[in-house]
């Protein structure tokens, strides 16, 4: 169960919890773990120097002279839904007759919706007790978790459990606490470890009321002895990383840098990783930064949709990187794929609505701006086995050819193709071929796999590769395995022809050379002895780093547990296994300080490390440490050692002591690392530059991408003064600090992009009336897009402050994209203006037979007017109302057309007024006919006369009204009774001449079938 509201907690939970738990409960509950803490050691849990929780403020005492019953009291407020308002009365009821001695009063704030409870009593057990029982009563069951500092557990806990047993007497809560693990250190009085330290997670069950008061409570604790918090956020889904991060990390750069105001760290994983984002740095700003990131991806979840589609596998890997990128800046979208291991085409597409289209058209545009070769192995060599395959794919990942604009990817399998892909078709196929022509000439018989020692494979290689150039000029390309892999085989490839006699020779005659070149090598030794294998950890140091110490330059192979086979080992290797292979005298070097190792762990006296101290002059010191400390971080990760920094003096120029801790080995690497940059900082010079307040955004760029480009290109620090800043620069300076060279490139890049915005930043104002308005923007902004495209100019809505219904565009970039974008929005202002807007009363009946099927019939009327003929635009021209009853018709368009318009429909609408309906009957063969007079749509009839002619089976046809000579049409079937609609005079000279065309025509002749038939009826009428 979840809290009903966030919670604010600097120490959010995780998922994964280590260990048994360890259960503190109240005392009438036990536990049912069975390990438990020995909370009664003074070692294990050492006192807190907190004072135990105060007593309730009890009533005042008055100046009577008689003795006054001292009353306890405390108040609780609650957050209670409907239904348990309507049943607190009763649960208010059942909480007194559980708890006689107090008095509860009740009352609820309608603003705030809180219900606030003042229990009264004369002890503060009773009070206490009856606090409980409400909790219990009204308050909802959770299950809260909180990250602490493993090093602070003991102080959570107190000396003999005394302050976890007064916080789950005082809330009734249940707190899980995990033991202690062996790797865990003591606390100690530095806020760095306590920050970057293990973590353990704590859980706290019961209702939510205690639950949140328990918690409060060990974070109390806990801020006691830190200063610095993390938070890890686990429930945003990876699809919005990239949409947090931004394009090149701009979105995090930005919000650290805003609301973090550089104290905070956010590291956000990669989107295919179901990892947390780790916010970290100061108490005070890490919940702000973590409500700002969860605004954000609220805002995300509401406004942010999907489209999919299917596109070739062998695309995906173009939709990737820099092209996920570069799309993810221009459309605000993020491309998501299968993974590749997956047989899945679908790729989808998340982000804002408006920008969907856009960025599938992006999308596409760059899967199919690049051109795809296959080449099928098995057709070239179809007698060959599958490990033939697996030679040839494994030499043409070092021999293919290689062009920038190509790429060749090679199949994971040897059941598949080789794919090579370019956005030159010419490039894509001219890389294939010659790849193809390749693999021709490597037959069977060209290749070969050989045996040599991993540790003579130096002197395979020869002196700057002399060696393997010689065996290149016989046509015998030499393939040896990754340096550390361990592996003996070494793939021998002729790559001169078909011949295989001739390769056969050529391949003995090179392996015989390596043979030989292994043979002469330096006699090496192979020692396979046992260490416990909880040592191998120590032996070899985080990332190897102590094995590599160890080794040196030396040539060696060092195998623990067994994990690299060593065919010169007869005996058989376990977990405590180290095989040592290599010189003689380096094998008895390294097993022997390896043995040394081992007993230094056993005897525990390795964890003391060795310690190097350096002094550092003041100001160069938080530069050395890093933001949030990331340099020295870095180096303890990478180095396994530890730095301990001496107290800041007041004089910046007098020098600190750095003491580092560790094994000696790497010690003396990361002194050497530190004095070196020690060294670059006093290199360090300052150079100020004017520019203008109103060019520093253009400078840095949306979310700092320019800034953060010249720093990480030029290893220098730029700073762009702002309000609130501690520096002394002035408004129209930037500063810029590191080296020398860097400093004077990157001087000289802001200036040279400070003109070229100077140049391209000219600015406009343009007010757009309310009217005007909707036609500037277009149908979802399509006719404002269209004039950012064409005049390559941004443009902007300006807020106004005050009510006026006018609204302004800012318009920004070079002076002819502004002229230009001014000059479209004008031409738009102008053609809104100089529309006329009329009124025109047309009767509501009449209203469908002018708009017409699908709009047809009003499209005639406005090109009759002499509208255009674009019916798009036909709509925005005449509005018929939607309500009922009413009979204004809004005509816009030009002044003249929109007179015109008026003018038709008016005559429309009288004749209209005007008409008379008469029925004709009409042979079925004949209808076609009367609406389509010599194969045109609109008859004569109706173009001329204003008639119009309805078939029994349009949809019109039942509306059109009753013939007025109905009577005669009494005997007619209901199918062949056309209805003519029009001024009368018109009407009866079109029935004449209907009549005309049916007597015109000749009547079919029956055949022998129908005559049958006929006479078959008439026999059956006789009899």
């Amino acid at each position: 169960m979840s809290l009903p509201r966030p919670m604010d907690d600097p120490f959010p939970s995780l998922n994964q919890t280590s260990g048994a738990d360890v259960d503190v409960a109240p005392p009438p509950k036990k536990s049912g773990k069975s390990q438990q803490p020995d909370i009664t050691s003074e070692d294990m849990f050492p006192s807190l120097g907190a004072s135990q929780s105060s007593a309730r403020v009890s009533a005042p005492k008055t100046a009577a002279p008689m003795i006054q019953r001292v009353m306890h009291q405390t108040t609780v407020s609650m957050h209670l839904s409907d239904e348990q308002l309507v049943r607190l009365s009763s649960l208010l009821q059942r909480v007194q007759q559980k708890c006689r001695s107090v008095k509860i009063e009740a009352s609820t704030m309608r603003k705030t919706g809180q219900t606030k409870f003042i229990i009264k009593g004369a002890s503060e057990s009773a009070v206490q007790e009856a606090k409980r029982e409400l909790a219990i009563q009204l308050a909802e069951r959770v299950t809260l978790t909180m990250l602490i500092p493993a090093s602070l557990r003991a102080f959570v806990i107190g000396a003999g459990g005394k302050n976890i047993r007064s916080i789950t007497d005082d809330t009734g809560v249940r707190i899980h606490i995990p033991p202690r693990s062996e790797e865990q250190t003591p606390a100690t009085d530095e806020p760095g470890d306590l920050l970057l330290g293990e973590q353990i997670e704590i859980t706290i069950e019961g209702d939510s009321f205690n639950a949140q008061d328990a918690q409060a409570r060990i974070q109390e604790i806990v801020a006691e002895r830190t200063s610095k918090i993390t938070q890890r956020l686990t429930h945003i889904e990876p699809v919005f990383f990239p949409f947090l991060l931004g394009p090149e990390g701009a979105g995090i750069t930005a919000l650290t840098q805003t609301i973090g105001k550089g104290e905070v760290s956010v590291k956000v994983p990669a989107q295919r990783e179901r990892a947390a984002i780790v916010v970290s740095g100061e108490r005070s700003l890490v919940p702000l930064v973590v409500q700002a990131i969860d605004a954000q991806v609220d805002d995300m979840r509401r406004s942010f949709r999907t489209i999919s589609f299917n596109i070739s596998k062998r695309q995906h890997a173009f939709l990737v990187g820099e092209s996920a990128s570069d799309i993810l800046a221009k459309t605000q979208c993020s491309i998501e794929l299968p993974p590749s291991n997956e047989p899945s085409e679908a790729i989808t597409i998340r982000g804002p609505q408006s920008q969907l289209p856009q960025a599938l058209t992006a999308a596409i545009e760059r899967a199919n701006a690049v051109a795809v070769e296959t080449i099928d192995l098995h057709a070239m060599h179809s007698d060959a086995d599958a490990a033939h395959f697996r030679h040839l794919l494994r030499w043409l990942a070092t021999y293919a050819p290689r062009e920038d604009s190509v790429q060749v990817f090679l199949p994971r399998t040897d059941a598949g193709h080789i794919e090579v892909v370019s956005e030159d078709a010419d490039a894509a196929r001219r890389i294939a071929q010659t790849i193809e022509h390749q693999l021709r000439l490597v037959t069977p018989p060209c290749v070969r796999i050989m045996e040599v020692d991993p540790l003579t494979h130096g002197f395979i290689i020869g002196k700057k590769a002399q060696n393997l150039r010689g065996y290149e000029a016989r046509g015998v390309d030499v393939m040896l395995p990754p340096e550390h892999s361990g592996r003996d085989d070494v793939l021998l490839v002729y790559r001169r022809g078909k011949d295989a006699e001739e390769a056969v020779n050529v391949l003995d005659d090179v392996q015989n050379a390596i043979a030989s070149a292994a043979a002469a090598a330096a006699d090496l030794r192979t020692v396979h002895f046992s260490v416990p294998r909880k040592f191998h950890s120590v032996i070899r140091g985080a990332d190897g780093t102590v094995l590599n110490a160890l080794i040196g330059e030396d040539r060696m192979l060092v195998s623990m547990g067994g994990r690299i086979p060593v065919k010169t080992v007869s005996e058989p290797l376990t977990e405590d296994s180290i095989v040592v292979r290599g010189p003689g005298e380096a094998v008895a070097r390294v097993v022997a300080q390896i043995q040394q190792m081992a007993q230094d762990a056993e005897q525990d006296s390795i964890e003391n490390g060795f310690v190097e101290e350096i002094q550092v002059r003041g100001s160069y010191l938080p530069h050395l440490i890093g933001r949030g400390g990331s340099n020295l971080i870095k180096l303890r990760e990478e180095l396994g050692v530890r730095f301990d920094v001496g107290s800041e003096e007041s004089d910046r120029s007098k020098p600190v002591p750095v003491r580092i801790t560790g094994r000696k080995e790497c010690v003396a690497v990361a002194k050497e690392r530190l004095l070196a940059q020690v060294e670059r900082l006093a290199d360090e010079v300052l150079q100020i530059i004017q520019v203008p307040v109103e060019m520093h955004g253009a400078l840095i760029g949306q979310g700092g991408k320019y800034v953060l480009r010249l720093q990480d290109k030029y290893d220098v620090r730029i700073h762009f003064p702002h309000q609130g800043d501690s520096t002394t620069l002035k408004p129209n300076e930037v500063s810029i600090r590191g080296g020398r060279k860097g400093v004077a490139a990157a001087r000289a890049e802001l200036l040279e992009l400070l003109e070229y915005e100077k140049e391209n930043n000219h600015s406009q104002t343009i007010t757009v009336s309310e009217r005007a308005m909707p036609r500037v923007l277009g149908r979802a902004g399509a006719t404002i897009n269209r004039i950012r495209l064409e005049s390559g100019a941004l443009i902007d809505s300006v807020k106004s402050s005050n009510a006026s219904p006018s609204k302004k565009l800012k318009l920004r970039g070079s002076r002819e994209a502004v002229a230009a974008a001014e000059g479209m929005i004008n031409a738009i202002i102008a053609e809104v203006e100089s529309e006329a807007e009329l009124i025109v009363p047309i009767p509501p009946e009449f209203h469908p037979h002018m708009i017409g099927a699908g709009g047809q019939r009003l499209h005639e009327l406005i090109e009759k007017a002499g509208g255009p003929s674009d019916i798009t635009t036909h709509t925005q021209m005449v509005r018929f109302p939607r309500e009922k009853g009413n009979a204004n018709v809004l005509v816009r368009a030009p002044h003249d057309l929109a007179h015109r318009i008026a003018d038709v429909l008016k005559a429309e609408a009288a004749l209209m007024a005007n008409r008379v309906v008469y029925g004709k009957k009409v042979p079925l063969r004949m209808h076609s006919q009367m609406v389509m007079r010599g194969g045109r749509r609109h008859s004569p009839w109706q173009t001329d006369l204003s008639v119009q002619i309805f078939l029994p089976n349009w949809r019109e046809y039942p509306t059109i009204g009753t013939p007025e000579n109905a009577d005669e049409l009494q005997d007619a079937e209901p199918a062949s009774i056309v209805k003519v609609v029009g001024p009368v005079e018109n009407v009866l000279q079109v029935l004449d001449e209907m009549q005309s065309m049916i007597d015109a025509s000749p009547r079919p002749r029956k055949t022998r079938a129908q005559r049958e038939a006929m006479d078959a009826r008439i026999d059956d009428v006789d009899r």
